[in-house]
């Protein structure tokens, strides 16, 4: 029937494109991280048992070679009549030969989301339509307790527009309903730390342990934020611009701002001694000490913070 190739960062609007496509219909889903083509072709030519037309979504199209995708380049020479297939990735190069075949066949669509001051127009906007009045500010400090992370910030609006009804949010509102995310609760244990404020760094600490997060996964999480901060300082020591930064590092804008506020409080020795103090800390961890790991990184943290 037709092959839909959804390609860019924005799984938001990927999701919608879906809910669309499907028009009412059941959707059987492959991860091509698990799944090879063959799996795939073998359903798009099964056939519905309801006559209705079969619906099959590829996700995480990345994880094929080049070999897995020819596969499906293949399968579009002579393509089911009753199945629809929807492709999802991250890119594909303008020589790759999938490419080519579904724009010969079907549609491509890319969806990059917006970020920056565009991510926070959005939030308001979609905001509005869910009957929220969602300040630019307070969409501001949303879109950064979740790492701009579109799909789960749109769960958030919905869950603050029953919450607040018909009043404006505040970031009062998204503190007692919107528990940040680790990558957030990072930044701001670093933050703490920086600022030598032992007693929020704890806090922190203690809250970033209540969500769940392996003790081994925080001092991982610690210690790629100390390794991106000493690159960070280093590339702003040198007069680098943050959208350079941002660049080079693979980090989102605002992620280069935080970065930039860090790296002023910090010397890079500073840094140093933090990247030690965290492998000491990871070495514990992994059986060193007889300490139990919680002691260990609030041990940590009083060393750090001083």
């Amino acid at each position: 029937m037709a092959v839909y190739l959804l390609l860019g960062d924005d799984e938001e609007r990927k999701s919608r494109s879906i809910d669309r496509l499907r028009r009412g219909r059941s959707a059987e889903t492959f991860d091509a991280a698990e799944s090879g083509p063959e799996a795939v072709i073998s359903a798009c030519n099964s056939g519905s048992l309801f006559g209705e037309g079969s619906f099959l979504v590829l996700r995480n199209l990345d994880a094929w070679n080049a070999a897995q995708k020819g596969s499906i380049v293949d399968y579009l020479q002579d393509p089911s009549e009753d199945t629809d297939l929807v492709l999802l990735g991250k890119k594909l190069g303008a020589r790759e030969k999938l490419l080519a075949a579904v724009k010969k066949v079907g549609e491509v669509h890319e969806f990059k989301q917006p970020t920056g001051k565009a991510l926070v127009r959005w939030l308001v906007g979609y905001a509005k339509k869910r009957g929220l009045d969602l300040p630019e500010e307070v969409a501001q400090s949303l879109a950064e307790r979740y790492s701009n992370d579109k799909m789960r910030l749109v769960q958030e609006i919905e869950k603050l527009s029953l919450y607040v009804g018909e009043k404006e949010a505040t970031a009062e509102d998204i503190e007692s309903l919107s528990p940040p995310d680790v990558r957030s609760n990072i930044f701001a244990f670093v933050d703490a730390l920086a600022e030598g404020k032992r007693g929020e760094a704890l806090r922190l600490l203690e809250r970033l342990i209540s969500t769940g997060e392996p003790p081994l996964r925080i001092v991982y999480m610690m210690r790629r934020q100390f390794r991106l901060l000493a690159r960070a300082k280093a590339m702003f020591s040198k007069g680098a611009q943050r959208s350079e930064v941002a660049k080079e590092l693979k980090v989102q804008p605002f992620v280069a701002r935080k970065l930039e506020e860090q790296s002023r409080r910090l010397s890079a020795g500073d840094i140093d001694r933090a990247l030690a103090f965290v492998l000491e800390l990871e070495c514990g961890l992994k059986g060193r000490r007889d300490l139990g790991e919680e002691l260990q990184l609030e041990l940590a943290v009083m060393g750090l913070s001083k």
